[in-house]
């Protein structure tokens, strides 16, 4: 993966709480950042990693079974927080949704209550397919969802995630540094602004410890990857990134959850 430039950012870090000795998430305001082409058209390196677009392979894709951890965002019980920045954005729960007015590029959040599993060695989401529903307001930036986050050796945390916009989707590995991978792409995507729309995605390892990476919108199959050697448990998460650099993109996420595969 490349490393971008080192300007401001949203991005995912972990932040010591006052009165807690558990950790929680936030967006700071100045990490490294993804370049331009990384953030809105899928980066500059191809997969290391075997990949392949759907349609090249006819197995299905993993059907979800038993729910995990579901959001309506009716209330912040789950403790996603607020963000309330003048120069990068904000972030709230407000009318049944969490708004997102986001400019700061990167945006990468998840409920303190699963980041609390994790740090207290609970979670037990390798394997899982994900599900939310959406509506991109505003903006030509990607929105979608993330999961195994987890430590990077040449990074703080590391993810593999899957994004959308109106004529790009894709599915990728990339860290806290700016640093992307893309595994499978492609320009085949129709999302209109202000359309609601349904993200899944799944990350399912196999027999043989590799793990597979599925990635569907409005129940139509979109993207897969199979990666030889994959990224462990770890928390999922909501993801999006500006494009171009800081103009603004506003996400209303509907509802989150979080699922396991089916035997």
């Amino acid at each position: 993966m490349t490393e971008a430039p080192n300007v401001p950012t949203f991005a995912v870090t972990r932040r010591e709480e006052d009165d807690m000795s558990t950790r929680t998430w936030s967006w700071p305001a100045a990490l490294l950042t993804l370049a331009v082409g990384a953030a809105g058209c899928g980066g500059t390196e191809s997969a290391s990693s075997s990949s392949t677009a759907s349609g090249a392979n006819e197995k299905p894709f993993p059907e979800a079974g038993q729910v995990l951890f579901e959001e309506s965002f009716d209330d912040d019980g789950n403790k996603w927080g607020a963000i309330d920045d003048p120069q990068f954005g904000t972030a709230r729960i407000s009318g049944g949704d969490f708004v997102w007015q986001l400019r700061g590029r990167i945006a990468h959040q998840l409920p303190e209550v699963l980041g609390q599993q994790y740090d207290r060695g609970e979670l037990k989401m390798r394997d899982v397919v994900l599900r939310a529903e959406a509506t991109v307001e505003k903006g030509t930036g990607v929105a979608g969802l993330s999961c195994r986050e987890t430590p990077d050796s040449d990074a703080d945390w590391q993810w593999y995630e899957f994004v959308a916009r109106a004529g790009f989707a894709a599915i990728r590995h990339a860290d806290d540094r700016g640093n992307i991978e893309v595994l499978a792409e492609t320009k085949d995507v129709s999302l209109p602004l202000g359309k609601r729309m349904t993200i899944e995605a799944s990350c399912v390892n196999d027999a043989d410890g590799g793990a597979r990476l599925t990635f569907s919108l409005n129940a139509k199959p979109l993207l897969e990857a199979d990666v030889k050697e994959p990224l462990d448990n770890g928390v999922p998460t909501l993801q999006a990134y500006t494009f171009p650099v800081n103009q603004q993109l506003d996400v209303r996420w509907h509802s989150f959850t979080i699922l396991a595969p089916k035997n």
